[in-house]
């Protein structure tokens, strides 16, 4: 595997960052390079490119950041993961052959060097689209033998919406009172209120998560025990 320096230069870096995970981007831009997304981040008043490394359609991987620096890519996870994005938007297109090939071998080198076994995308973690509706998260945790409970992840974050009855949040409130977190008297309804909210934020805090009170993969993960 050949990994290109490209040689940014940024405008100082935290190099404090502990990978636990990666999580993966595409830059929506059907065409780019790790030039691009550095001059783009810079003009947002960052460092300089917020990614760990940038695939090419191609198939040629590029240096981002260092992989011991603070990335700029996934609010609340920055410090604990290393970024990768794609060049292409799968919102409307799919990826080829060869790029899928780069992400499976650069992430195996990953999870190998770091011991991880978490692979997210960055929509399964902040309110985003990213890395697009064509991107196959379950081909490559299955490819990697990493990430199984990406089937029973529904997809979206979970927050607090009491308007809303969704299955996926009745059966986390079931199991959320399985675990003597009550989610209130009407029990596993599936309308996420505020007794469900603060389950959740209690359950969080117990588990050394992130305590917002959204449920992304992490914290689906640790309450359905697969994490």
């Amino acid at each position: 595997m050949n990994i290109i320096n490209s040689n940014l230069i940024f405008k100082g870096l935290d190099y404090s960052n502990v990978p636990r995970m990666i999580i993966l981007h595409h830059a929506a831009a059907l065409k780019c390079s790790i030039e691009d997304i550095h001059r783009w981040h810079l003009n947002n008043g960052w460092s300089g490119c917020g990614y760990h490394y940038f695939i090419r359609k191609d198939g040629r991987i590029y240096v981002g950041r260092n992989e011991k620096a603070i990335g700029a890519h996934c609010i609340n996870y920055n410090s604990v993961s290393i970024g990768i994005c794609l060049e292409g938007n799968f919102d409307t297109e799919k990826m080829g052959e060869v790029q899928y090939k780069a992400l499976v071998k650069l992430s195996r080198y990953i999870c190998s060097k770091y011991n991880i076994n978490k692979i997210y995308g960055h929509g399964e973690l902040n309110a985003t689209n990213c890395p697009g509706r064509n991107f196959s998260l379950e081909r490559l945790g299955s490819d990697l033998k990493v990430g199984a409970e990406v089937e029973s992840y529904p997809g979206y974050l979970l927050k607090f919406n009491p308007s809303v009855k969704d299955k996926n949040v009745e059966l986390l409130q079931s199991k959320l009172i399985e675990k003597a977190y009550s989610v209130g008297a009407c029990g596993a309804d599936g309308y996420f209120g505020k007794d469900t909210l603060l389950a959740i934020k209690r359950f969080q805090r117990d588990n050394g998560l992130l305590v917002d009170g959204v449920v992304g993969r992490e914290s689906w993960g640790k309450i359905l025990k697969y994490v």
